[in-house]
């Protein structure tokens, strides 16, 4: 899953012995670093115990359909059993503790707890996607004009640590061109505005703007609502795996507008209300989404990358290169409450156990954290305007004492 949301990646800062000529260089930064229990904060969830343990139960058969092995989070290898291990401990423990009372005595003596560090200043960097409900057709009309696309069959995905161990991991995506190289996949502007797709059956919908289609790339996912009155799911497939750009930046980089003024609504102003820049605009992100339909699943939310369906104000997105797909977080942030119309109440602190569950184009690096939030109303007006900072921890069970 993706969003609109400047991928701010953090590199971290390597060490240097003092010299003669010039200063020291600066210590290293942890990205991860483990907690004395003196130093847990309240560890408190404001949300109710229902959906914590749907979104438990989605990531452990995920875990269970993954099987036995490592995966990586603070420079440990980290077994998948321990991550369902945690989850399961976890889940009994919350059951018989007050949501009002902070879990910290309960968790201390068979838990460790992570803080996350995005920078020396911030731990966590949060924004919010949702599952957008768009109107479509089945067929090109002179209202429907802007196509989605299915997985083009030249989309490859080349694992680059069979040509070189030391890619090992890495893979690219693209194509095959006409001279027989292989070559990066076509970007929004080939797709979009030189029609490099045309003509090849791909196209599984059509919706009413440009700004409609970028939405759901940038979501990932979204609700059809077709001219007949049926529903279909137009789920994630797999991208161009181009670099991910704002849109949204592109326009305040312009001068148009400043940061604290655009959002979603105000970004869809601007492009209706300057249409001769609108394609040059969007192509800024080359980045492109391809989709499939499929019937709308039970709850109407997506699935994550894990194949389970995401749970809305508990799943989230992460970099899998620094939290493992499957972990437990736990977060405290200013979050802004909407009612049902989508119209803002306030913007309260919240603290919540959270369920690592998915991922996106600009969900990068330590810290940066994409919150799910559901469909409909709620969802959307919430969603467009989360762009906090916060805490962000990471909660595992304590390793066994070694037998052999």
């Amino acid at each position: 899953m993706r969003k609109e949301a400047i991928s701010a990646a953090f590199l971290l800062i390597l060490t240097g012995c003092v010299g003669t000529r010039g200063p020291a260089k600066p210590p290293v930064r942890k990205a991860v670093s483990l907690l004395p229990s003196e130093s847990w904060p309240p560890l408190i969830d404001e949300l109710d115990g229902a959906s914590f343990e749907k979104a438990a139960r989605n990531l452990r058969r995920y875990l269970k359909d993954k099987g036995d092995g490592f995966t990586t989070f603070g420079g440990m290898k980290v077994g998948r059993q321990r991550l369902d291990d945690t989850l399961r401990e976890f889940s009994a423990i919350r059951k018989l503790a007050s949501r009002n009372e902070p879990l910290n005595k309960a968790l201390r003596e068979k838990f460790d707890l992570y803080r996350i560090q995005r920078s020396s200043a911030v731990s966590g960097h949060f924004s919010a996607y949702y599952a957008p409900t768009i109107p479509a057709s089945r067929k090109r009309t002179r209202i429907y004009r802007y196509p989605l696309y299915k997985k083009p069959a030249d989309l490859i995905e080349a694992d680059l640590g069979k040509f070189d161990k030391k890619l090992k991991g890495r893979k690219a995506h693209g194509r095959v061109s006409k001279e027989g190289r292989f070559v990066p996949y076509f970007d929004r502007r080939a797709i979009d505005i030189r029609d490099s797709l045309k003509g090849r059956g791909l196209e599984i919908a059509w919706l009413k703007s440009e700004f409609d289609r970028l939405n759901i790339h940038i979501q990932g996912s979204g609700i059809l609502t077709f001219r007949d009155g049926s529903e279909k799911m137009a789920r994630f497939a797999a991208t161009n795996n181009r670099p991910y750009k704002s849109v949204g930046m592109a326009v305040v980089g312009s001068g148009a507008m400043r940061r604290d003024e655009i959002n979603a609504e105000t970004l869809r102003a601007y492009l209706k209300d300057h249409p001769e820049g609108e394609a040059w605009l969007l192509a800024r992100n080359p980045r492109y989404t391809f989709f499939s339909l499929i019937n709308l699943p039970d709850g109407g939310e997506p699935s994550g990358v894990t194949g389970h369906p995401l749970v809305a104000g508990r799943s989230i997105a992460i970099d899998p290169k620094i939290v493992p797909y499957g972990a437990l977080a736990f977060a405290s942030i200013p979050l802004v409450q909407v009612d049902a119309k989508g119209k803002m109440l306030g913007k309260p602190t919240t603290t919540r156990f959270l369920l690592c569950a998915d991922t996106g184009g600009a969900i990068k690096g330590p810290g940066r954290v994409d919150l799910y939030l559901g469909h409909g109303p709620r969802a959307k007006g919430a969603a467009h305007n989360v762009w906090e900072h916060g805490d962000l921890y990471i909660l595992l069970k304590k390793l066994p004492k070694r037998v052999r």
